[in-house]
């Protein structure tokens, strides 16, 4: 999760959601959270896997939850990347 800019309980919001990407077992997913008077609030990114907890193991979607997973990404496959998407995450080190 990325805070932009800080949100008051009684402030109105709009959520938005995209699938960027996705395989057999994966998700890639991005949100964001506006004022409704357009800002940015917040947005978060998730890489989420299938995991049968039979195993537990990531295994590939069921055939019924894949043809609705396709047929969202079709949905959104003309919408643009978001800006914000991709960003990577680690820990900035002191140079010595």
């Amino acid at each position: 999760v990325c805070y932009v800019q800080e949100l008051h309980l009684d402030h109105k919001v709009k959520v938005s959601f995209q699938l960027i990407d996705h395989d057999e077992k994966r998700l890639r997913a991005y949100q964001e959270i506006r004022h409704v008077d357009g800002w940015l609030a917040a947005t978060s990114e998730q890489l989420a896997l299938h995991v049968d907890m039979a195993g537990p193991r990531v295994a590939p979607f069921p055939a019924d939850v894949m043809a609705k997973v396709e047929a969202m990404r079709a949905a959104h496959a003309a919408l643009p990347m978001p800006e914000r998407a991709g960003r990577s995450i680690g820990i900035k080190r002191k140079s010595a």
